[in-house]
């Protein structure tokens, strides 16, 4: 419905919506669970949701559910309804993402899933060691790609590590490294800007926010620091990501590396998965 209402947004359903976007100057939208609690026990609702638009949908956020074990718990693997789960979303083309999942389940799902599996946004713990298995390891990261799949680098604080302003320099190893590990056809952006950010939300709001996810078990300190969180240094907010554009190409990425990076990569599997 926000989307119908406004002449600035398209709904991403397949990969050519993403060009149609740009050559219209609009926003191109992609619909995404973080977690399969919208569907509760009724694997119907998989096919629903993609119907009305759902193109990817994340396993867990951070906490255990009917599909299996998030990042910030005891991981027992992907439970049985869960591979009943991947099963559907292979069965419609919605995408599964094992971003904010425990390193067991996204294994056993990646094994499970005959469709290429993503990290939404997810960054290596070779470059910063979370607390718990937020961050991915190498092995996760080559199981992504050996499936076809993409990792979106992210640029909340606590993934980054660095401090509470981090730079654009280290944001940028992050991205060197999945490209080391898994290759320049397989990293994305999944910058993970949210409205609690800062500049966005005044602190009084940021902090409210803060204690609600703390309260609730789905961040745990020291991966999720207090407010403010502040996004790499000259990127700080959507407009001016051009910045990472020109640090690409100043790393010594050339255009076409930079493209993929920037969006083509996951335009790509986009078009695998959905058409």
């Amino acid at each position: 419905e926000y989307i119908r209402q406004r002449d600035d947004l398209v709904l991403v359903t397949r990969a050519e919506d993403v060009f149609n976007a740009k050559q219209a100057s609009k926003t191109g939208v992609v619909l995404h669970f973080q977690g399969a609690e919208p569907i509760g026990a009724d694997l119907n609702l998989i096919g629903a949701f993609k119907a009305l638009g759902v193109g990817i949908m994340q396993l867990c956020y951070n906490t255990e559910n009917r599909v299996g074990f998030g990042a910030q718990v005891a991981d027992k693997g992907l439970k049985p309804f869960g591979r009943e789960f991947i099963k559907r979303c292979n069965d419609v083309d919605v995408i599964v993402d094992c971003s904010h999942t425990g390193v067991r389940t996204t294994m056993d799902a990646i094994e499970a899933s005959a469709q290429p599996v993503i990290f939404s946004h997810a960054n290596p713990k070779a470059v910063h060691e979370t607390s718990s298995d937020r961050n991915v390891t190498d092995e996760q990261l080559r199981a992504v790609t050996a499936s076809g799949g993409v990792t979106g680098v992210t640029g909340f604080p606590g993934f980054l590590g660095g401090g509470p302003k981090p730079s654009l320099d280290l944001f940028i190893d992050h991205i060197d490294h999945v490209v080391e590990v898994c290759g320049i056809d397989h990293v994305a952006l999944g910058i993970d800007y949210y409205l609690g950010q800062w500049p966005v939300v005044n602190q009084e709001r940021a902090d409210a926010a803060y204690r609600k996810e703390v309260d609730a078990g789905r961040w745990q300190p020291p991966d999720y620091p207090p407010p403010p969180h502040v996004y790499p240094e000259g990127i700080e907010t959507p407009r001016t990501l051009p910045v990472l554009t020109r640090g690409l190409l100043a790393r010594g990425y050339g255009t076409d590396d930079v493209k993929r990076i920037m969006g083509l990569n996951l335009v790509r599997l986009y078009a695998e998965v959905w058409g």
